[in-house]
């Protein structure tokens, strides 16, 4: 009998006698497991656990792989106890359970055959079969977990249960697996039309991804040769390095900026919080101060200007300020926001 579940894969033809040693041995992509247990409920709840956790187990390394259930350790075909009912119970209970993992697992991923078993003289025996999941081999991107949130991984002859820092480094790896695939197309690409910017501007955000600096550099300096005066790719640029934690790189860029007379408020201000959040209180004060001789109604300079007057510990001034930037903006809700901020560490006779 044959339970299908992808009608596209060819049904692999096994002749499975009862005490012989299989043709296959265990490895990464084979696996076998007993089933002996007497309760039929119980013989039913083994097979579709053992489907759940190798299929994930072997779509988390990304290999085709086959689970043989009815198969001891030693590769001695023993096959597994079902009768009509526990069959059609396997062909409903193992894609319910696949589609419960972390993410569902598509259907076609997999699929479900149920080999008769004869003994050596080549005589069929009733009720005893081993079942046989195939499962193909993909490059998904994210890793899954069982509907329990274990996530598994077939390495070897074992089907390892990751802990939190396996975990993150199995997600790191793909990711990286993933952003190197996304570079080399964009690289093909940029062969043919090495002066595009929006390619150039998606493979320097891919480099950033990848904490690949040299490129990152390389094509956000392209980009600027394209468009020297251009507000938006410098933010982008200094923004690039700033997610990587180089904040005195990204300040850099837009000095750099402002030095080429690109004098765009946006950029002016992005380089104020920089200042904020190198903790140069003095000079981001002295910056915003000077900003706002430039722009005196602005609510939003008037608001940055009393947050760091509280990082100084100089709380009556700061709440003067953030009451004045209210003034022009009565629903402005990050002054409203400091300014409950600044109340509350007056308080604790401390900045936040």
């Amino acid at each position: 009998m044959k339970l299908e579940f992808m009608p596209t894969h060819m049904t692999q033809q096994i002749n499975f006698v009862q005490g012989e040693i299989f043709n296959q041995e265990e490895g990464a992509s084979v696996e076998f497991k007993e089933i002996n247990s007497p309760d039929p409920v119980n013989r039913i709840k083994k097979i579709v656990d053992h489907a759940e956790k190798y299929v994930v187990g072997f779509l988390n390394a990304q290999i085709e792989g086959y689970l043989y259930l009815g198969i001891d350790d030693s590769g001695i075909i023993q096959g597994v106890t079902l009768d009509r009912n526990d069959r059609d119970e396997i062909s409903r209970s193992i894609p319910d359970k696949l589609r419960r993992t972390d993410p569902a697992i598509p259907h076609h991923y997999y699929d479900v055959n149920v080999h008769n078993i004869s003994n050596s003289e080549g005589a069929r025996i009733e009720n005893l079969y081993v079942v046989q999941i195939h499962v193909i081999k993909t490059e998904d991107k994210y890793p899954y977990r069982t509907s329990g949130g274990s996530m598994y991984l077939k390495k070897g002859t074992t089907c390892m249960k990751l802990n939190s820092q396996e975990i993150a480094k199995e997600m790191e790896r793909r990711t990286q697996v993933h952003l190197r695939k996304k570079a080399d197309e964009l690289d093909r690409k940029l062969e043919k039309e090495p002066n595009n910017p929006d390619l150039l501007s998606k493979r320097a955000e891919v480099a950033t991804d990848m904490g690949d600096v040299a490129n990152m550099d390389r094509f956000y300096r392209k980009l600027l040769e394209l468009d020297p005066k251009s507000p938006k790719m410098r933010r982008e640029y200094a923004t690039a390095y700033q997610s990587i934690g180089d904040i005195e790189g990204a300040l850099s860029i837009l000095n750099e900026a402002l030095k080429s007379n690109i004098n765009d408020f946006s950029i002016l201000n992005n380089k104020g919080l920089m200042l904020q959040e190198l903790d140069r209180w003095d000079e981001a004060l002295l910056f915003y101060q000077n900003l706002l001789k430039m722009k005196p109604d602005d609510y939003t300079i008037i608001t940055q200007i009393g947050v760091i007057l509280r990082h100084k510990c100089q709380y009556s001034e700061s709440i003067k300020f953030l009451n004045y930037a209210l003034s022009k903006n009565p629903n402005y809700r990050l002054a409203k926001y400091e300014k409950k901020k600044t109340y509350q560490a007056f308080k604790r006779g401390n900045t936040n």
